[in-house]
């Protein structure tokens, strides 16, 4: 398997068989029980360090914190190129994007002890919707609300292994006139308000 297909392979195997999720900032992890009560990036970080740590340690956290937050992923995978070499490249196009490359998008304000964005695995490649609008793109992450058809809450109803946390869902992104990722619409219902922040796409590439 490309290291790509190895990392959403691992993410995906969490996300099924997991007991016990629910999002938090501190991490209480536990494979051996099934336990992953975490954020977006304690998630990343884990499945990143178990099976590329090489790569995840090229992703330096910010002075005082132990991992690099949401907004230091997309830092790292915007400076780079769709030709940088030594682990990691960036992808500019969504419809580019494949199962195993990380999105991550940061907010305009970075706090102590606060979300500074998002980062999540991709799971399918992207998906133009049949209305021609939105992209629809299934991923794998930690989250505080479900997405679309989401294992946190399917068929509309809490799941009992967690409503938030680890699990997998759609997020609908739309692009720009050349197909980069602009926005983002994170959860039901599908008539609200896209989020429009800067996005980037990162795949890991042998080293």
């Amino acid at each position: 398997m490309t290291l790509t297909e190895q990392i959403a392979a691992k993410a995906e195997l969490i996300v099924n068989t997991l007991t016990q999720t629910d999002y938090q900032h501190t991490d209480r992890i536990d494979p051996s029980t099934g336990i992953y009560d975490c954020d977006c990036n304690g998630f990343v970080g884990l499945v990143l360090l178990s099976v590329v740590p090489k790569h995840f340690g090229l992703i330096h956290p910010e002075p005082g914190q132990s991992r690099p937050r949401a907004f230091v992923y997309y830092d790292f995978f915007a400076a780079l190129t769709p030709a940088s070499t030594g682990g990691w490249r960036r992808v500019d196009l969504l419809m580019d994007a494949r199962r195993g490359d990380i999105v991550t998008w940061r907010f305009p304000t970075i706090e102590p002890h606060e979300d500074t964005g998002h980062v999540v695995i991709i799971a399918e490649a992207p998906a133009l919707d049949p209305s021609g609008d939105f992209f629809v793109v299934r991923v794998y992450d930690s989250a505080a609300e479900a997405h679309f058809d989401d294992t946190r809450e399917p068929d509309g109803q809490p799941s009992p292994k967690g409503k938030t946390g680890v699990g997998s869902g759609f997020i609908n992104f739309k692009v720009d006139g050349e197909g980069r990722p602009i926005a983002y619409l994170f959860a039901p219902p599908g008539t609200a308000e896209y989020s429009s922040r800067p996005i980037a796409i990162g795949r890991a590439q042998p080293l």
